[in-house]
């Protein structure tokens, strides 16, 4: 459990570095922003999917510099039964966005000392990339591909990668003081995330900021989700401090 310990300070660390050589190195760049949150949710739902029935707590740590972001994702159930780690770049341009992600899922936090292992046969990381839309006035909506490229996705026959890729439109407005996101998300084809091409993960999310003080707002949110492909059907909350 140690080695694992380390390991997750070792990544904030790195990016603590980044920020303080970048800072100090030329007193004339554009300052940098960092961004801290902690989410909070009754369970955790990934693209349809359940990962954790149990309330989990999803810490998030962004450096923004121009039009890139480099950030850390964590999060881990109250129950100790999932935890997960997650690196991501991301580049912006005009209303698209290019990024990596580096999902770590270690079947246990007590298994995480083996993040730095990145044998494709049997590594818990998986590389992702993703492109996506996130809409204008002439297109009202978002778009996401996404595709897992090497690691934790493999053909169990072929011990080849599968490719898994997701499909996501979305549509996002407001009514009264609610913001209201729609989406839809689509299995390309047989892979991780099903076994035929199809919808996987479908539904509605409001949020609405929450005046605790005349300084302090949280955002809260509730979530309906199903996975017609699992026949599945989920009722999220959160909040975001």
């Amino acid at each position: 459990m140690r080695s694992g310990i380390n390991s997750y300070k070792l990544s904030f660390i790195v990016i603590a570095i980044f920020v303080s050589q970048s800072t100090f190195a030329n007193k004339n760049i554009e300052i940098i922003n960092t961004n801290i949150k902690v989410d909070f949710r009754s369970m955790h739902i990934w693209r349809g999917l359940a990962t954790s029935y149990i309330p989990t707590i999803e810490p998030t740590f962004e450096v923004n510099k121009n039009n890139s972001t480099t950030g850390i994702w964590l999060a881990q159930s109250i129950d100790g039964n999932y935890t997960e780690l997650d690196l991501y770049f991301a580049y912006n341009y005009n209303n698209f966005s290019f990024t990596l992600y580096d999902y770590y899922c270690p079947p246990s936090f007590q298994a995480s000392n083996e993040i730095a292992n990145y044998n494709q046969i049997n590594t818990n990381h998986t590389i992702e990339l993703n492109l996506a839309f996130s809409g204008n006035d002439k297109i009202p909506f978002n778009v996401l591909i996404a595709t897992m490229v090497y690691g934790d996705d493999l053909n169990s026959e072929t011990n080849k990668n599968n490719y898994s890729t997701y499909i996501q439109l979305g549509h996002s407005t407001k009514i009264e003081d609610s913001s209201i996101d729609l989406f839809v998300g689509f299995n390309a084809f047989e892979s991780y995330y099903g076994e035929t091409a199809g919808i996987i993960n479908a539904g509605i999310t409001a949020i609405r900021n929450l005046s605790i003080s005349k300084t302090k707002i949280i955002p809260v949110q509730a979530s309906l989700i199903t996975n017609p492909m699992k026949k599945s059907l989920f009722l999220n909350f959160g909040f975001t401090l």
